[in-house]
């Protein structure tokens, strides 16, 4: 019962941070919603604070293991591409309320997002392995060259950016959400194969990959 009630104040309270902001969230519509009191509220989250930092983890904890581990597995450039988008692109449709909530967290208390982003540093060496990887592959000639982190950007924003421009495009376009759903299930292989045009030298590289990826 307990680990229910947590779950449902983490889930209430996220939905109200996205919508409101952090100064805009009230712990009693938080109560509210959940069904509980406010007394209950805070016998789980002694204050506002404590419960958006705890939101700030779940994300963290949701996004960098599967990361890293997508990147950590095999040996293969083009794979750990190919599974790096594939990843990002299934947290962003289970939970596509993550990149509004960090961008709102990085726009209002940056040092508190970096303090538990550090505290999970442990995640980071196989992202700093790919990016060796990357610059591997260019001195090998394998790909082209180019600055590794713009490589690493480049990849992150046409992944990330479409999830949170979606209200501003689907009310342009009026696309319901179905089809903007179904558009992203068409994107994985869209960046796929933007990137693999961008990066690769051979034709035999870029014909191999784009196979590899139907």
């Amino acid at each position: 019962m307990a680990h229910t009630t947590e779950h449902l104040i983490l889930a209430t309270a996220r939905n109200h941070f996205v919508a409101h902001g952090y100064a805009g969230a009230r712990m009693q519509k938080i109560a509210d919603e959940a069904g509980i009191n406010k007394a209950m509220l805070h016998y789980y989250f002694r204050s506002k604070e404590k419960l958006f930092i705890r939101i700030i983890a779940d994300i963290l904890d949701t996004i960098l293991p599967r990361i890293s581990s997508a990147l950590g597995e095999g040996s293969d450039l083009w794979d750990k591409i190919e599974r790096m988008v594939d990843t990002y692109f299934h947290i962003l449709r289970d939970e596509p309320d993550i990149p509004f909530f960090l961008l709102f967290e990085l726009g209002q208390k940056r040092e508190r997002f970096i303090t538990a982003l550090k505290s999970r540093a442990v995640y980071f060496p196989p992202i700093h392995a790919f990016i060796g990887d990357l610059k591997s592959g260019m001195d090998g000639g394998e790909i082209r060259h180019y600055q590794p982190l713009h490589v690493f950007l480049n990849l992150l924003g046409m992944i990330v950016f479409p999830f949170i421009a979606r209200p501003v495009f689907t009310t342009i376009f009026d696309m319901p959400d179905k089809a903007f759903d179904s558009m992203m299930a068409q994107r994985k292989k869209i960046v796929l194969d933007f990137m693999t045009n961008a990066l690769a030298v051979s034709p035999d590289i870029q014909n191999h990959t784009k196979t590899r990826s139907l």
